[in-house]
């Protein structure tokens, strides 16, 4: 074979002004010229030359890395993705550590047939999206936006009700099943065969959360109606139940306070115990007493009670329980934050920072209860604090609205609302990554996968002016 590394290519200089470089001379100028682009050129000519670089090695492809930083975006894009390409380590090490959200745009949309609100759930793999609207549940591929199998459940039909509060969707972490609880049921499916693996009988009431450690699924019911079991209606019995044999595992009752009146109730299991947080509405002006309960999952014993102690000014806006069950977060009428220790069962922050708190969903937590975001107003701007959980101070103030979806690694928050607009922002500087726009009504659920490459969104069907009703994906 020909050994063509020391002739020049079309825009090299060769020294001495030969046709063709001597054997023992050096090819000069390719490089050279393509950082005099990458400093002086127009767009596309800085582009032309990231090509070129991509065929100089080691060197050209620090010129490639250096352009993520280029002025125009452009630039900035086209160099991402020809590191994308590359197999070089120290490209796959910039790429881990970048944040590619500038380049994210709109992939494929799903809309409901309905002017009911979609609900969704994602797969662990965030390869599969399950959506059900109008008494019909859709599965999608995240990928290609392709439908994969479209699932008829049975729902109540009850005039001028949303059929979506009826269903819950979740899928299992870690697995290739997803739970579908409707009215009376709960069935496990396999997301390969779309076939029902089993079905765990009761009547269902509408909460469930799954403990992957245990292989359990925690389910509440509401009494059947031939069942005599001895408890009140307003106990709601939580079953407990082994998912891979179907097995009902256990059944815990006095989870409420025999009010007579329900109660909204979060499930969370850990590996050995059960959290209940369950909430007893007063009034019309949203006041309610919180409970939470402990029980241990491998007995079915209570082990310990949690009243928390709010006063009426407290008494507000929705709670939020973090994923361990360790951290309880409530606000109160004068827009405070409280923060809770549930070992200790004292309060370690108090947050002041909005004018008004307002809606059912004002607190976010992030993944690991490190940091946690408050939607609110200020002047009658929507804003967003985000706090942070460790030193018991404000980070940042943001421009924008509920909901919010930290990212795994908390380096990035997205918010989405009433402007109909998605934003991401950088955590450590508190800047606006990109603003994506799609939609045509509020945003009412947003979700960022585990390794930030891709966004899903839900729209509303509230607005007297559209018609929205649909779930994106953005990505690169």
């Amino acid at each position: 074979m020909v050994d063509n590394s020391q002739e020049p290519k079309e825009h090299d200089v060769v020294l001495g002004g030969h046709s063709k470089a001597p054997a023992d001379g050096v090819v000069l100028g390719g490089l050279e010229r393509i950082k005099q682009l990458m400093a002086h050129g127009r767009i596309e000519q800085k582009i032309d030359a990231l090509l070129d670089a991509f065929e100089y090695g080691q060197a050209g492809l620090e010129i490639i890395i250096h352009s993520l930083h280029d002025s125009s975006i452009e630039v900035r894009e086209a160099a991402y993705f020809l590191l994308q390409e590359s197999t070089e380590l120290s490209a796959k090490e910039v790429l881990q550590e970048y944040i590619p959200y500038e380049f994210f745009k709109y992939l494929h949309a799903w809309n409901g047939e309905t002017v009911m609100s979609l609900c969704f759930s994602i797969s662990s793999d965030w390869k599969t999206l399950v959506s059900v609207d109008n008494g019909k549940c859709n599965l999608w591929d995240l990928r290609t936006g392709q439908l994969i199998r479209t699932l008829d459940i049975d729902l109540p039909n009850d005039d001028g009700d949303d059929v979506t509060d009826y269903v819950n969707i979740a899928f299992i972490p870690d697995t290739q099943t997803f739970l579908i609880a409707s009215e009376g049921i709960v069935t496990v499916w396999d997301i390969q065969t779309v076939e029902i693996i089993r079905t765990l009988k009761g009547n269902y009431a509408g909460s469930f959360a799954t403990n992957l450690l245990n292989k359990t699924t925690i389910c509440l019911y509401r009494r059947d109606r031939g069942d005599h079991d001895d408890y009140s209606e307003s106990e709601h019995p939580v079953k407990v139940w082994n998912l891979q044999t179907g097995q009902l595992v256990s059944t815990i009752y006095e989870h409420n306070h025999n009010t007579g009146d329900e109660s909204d109730l979060i499930i969370n299991p850990s590996e050995q115990f059960l959290t209940i947080m369950y909430f007893h509405y007063k009034d019309a002006r949203g006041y309610y007493d919180i409970v939470l309960k402990m029980w241990d999952l491998r007995t079915g014993e209570r082990i310990d009670t949690f009243n928390v102690p709010l006063s009426k000014s407290d008494k507000n806006s929705f709670p939020t329980l973090s994923q361990d069950g360790k951290t309880l977060v409530t606000c109160s009428v004068d827009a405070s934050i409280k923060v809770w220790n549930l070992q200790t069962k004292k309060i370690i922050h108090i947050f002041q920072g909005h004018r008004l708190i307002y809606g059912h969903r004002s607190i976010f937590l992030s993944p690991k209860a490190n940091m946690l975001a408050s939607g609110g107003a200020d002047n009658r701007i929507n804003t967003i604090i985000v706090w942070d959980l460790i030193r018991g101070e404000k980070i940042h103030t943001l421009q924008g609205s509920e909901p919010v979806a930290f990212s795994t690694d908390a380096k990035v928050i997205v918010s989405g609302g009433a402007d109909n607009t998605i934003i991401v922002w950088d955590l450590q500087t508190g800047e606006k990554l990109c603003i994506l726009e799609g939609h045509s009504s509020r945003i009412v659920d947003i979700a960022i996968s585990p390794d930030g490459q891709t966004i899903v969104s839900s729209s509303d069907v509230s607005s007297y002016f559209a018609n929205d009703a649909t779930i994106k994906v953005w990505g690169v």
